[in-house]
């Protein structure tokens, strides 16, 4: 597989990672105070899961082994997306 067709699998994936989790690190920013600490311990969690999926989508277009299409590392990354949605629903019942 080309550097390129690496790159357009990692790029989307990326940037919807890199957005969840910018919007996890300014809503921990600005209500941080407010939250108790179960909200903030989950923020916390919720930011580590983002955190991973970036790194994850970027190791895609990085790793020049790739022979085939990474579905594995795809899958991790919608799958703790997934996650975050069910752990992002626990912190507002909370």
């Amino acid at each position: 597989m080309n550097a390129f067709r690496r790159w357009r699998i990692a790029v989307p994936l990326a940037i919807l990672s890199a957005l969840l989790l910018g919007a996890t690190v300014l809503g921990a920013w600005a209500y941080w105070s407010e939250d108790s600490a179960a909200e903030n311990a989950l923020t916390a969690f919720l930011c580590l899961m983002f955190a991973a999926c970036l790194g994850i989508s970027i190791s895609i277009g990085v790793d020049r082994r790739i022979d085939d299409v990474p579905w594995l590392r795809i899958g991790t990354v919608v799958i703790f997306i997934a996650l975050a949605c069910g752990v992002s629903w626990v912190r507002d019942t909370l």
